[in-house]
């Protein structure tokens, strides 16, 4: 898993969690740790905060950054939603339940999460 551009204090709570399902990789996006990771790791799934990102420019470039290893993208936000890009299956949609348990239960392919809103 490939968490982006989240600040510290972000990281705190969301890397332990979602360490416990997955190996997490963590970089600041944009920049050079962002580019390195994109090109060396094969993420099943990326978590971009656009909290502080133009989302309608951030979106593409994260797609195409990763279209050919077809992960799950989630973008969150401070607005508490989260969007899901699903490469693989080819939807997109909101999380319906815009929580950690969440967001936890789809980075650990786990079918208890209440799914996405289409």
């Amino acid at each position: 898993m490939l968490l982006v551009g989240f600040t510290p204090l972000m990281l705190s709570g969301l890397e332990p969690a979602l360490a416990a399902v997955a190996e997490v990789v963590c970089v600041p996006f944009p920049g050079t740790a962002f580019d390195l990771a994109a090109a060396e790791f094969d993420p099943d799934m990326v978590v971009v905060d656009v909290t502080y990102l133009d989302e309608p420019v951030v979106r593409p470039l994260i797609a195409n950054r990763f279209a050919a290893a077809k992960p799950v993208v989630a973008y969150m936000s401070d607005q508490g939603d989260i969007w899901i890009d699903d490469f693989q299956a080819s939807w997109f949609g909101r999380l319906s339940d815009p929580s950690m348990a969440d967001l936890v239960a789809l980075a650990s392919g786990s079918p208890e999460y209440t799914g996405v809103e289409r």
